[in-house]
């Protein structure tokens, strides 16, 4: 996505369902939203990265990816 089509925090959920997404969590954050997906499509596969979380003693690893001011994620 380009500066020119940049998009508002409330259109991004849009953008992603709109690609194919299933987005299944919007968290407004003071910086930024916080958008949960259930699978991602591949191009923000490709510009993932991993991170692992430590949940109640439970390692699990999840991927993350900015889209405009979102943080996007999924597990």
């Amino acid at each position: 996505m380009n500066p020119a089509n940049k998009l508002d925090q409330r259109n991004v959920p849009l953008y992603l369902r709109g690609l194919g997404c299933q987005v299944l969590r919007v968290t407004s954050r003071k910086s930024r939203a916080v958008i949960q997906i259930d699978r991602p499509i591949p191009q923000l596969q490709e510009k993932a990265a991993s991170l692992t979380e430590n949940v109640n003693g439970q390692l699990r690893q999840a991927w993350f990816v900015h889209v405009d001011s979102c943080l996007v994620y999924w597990h």
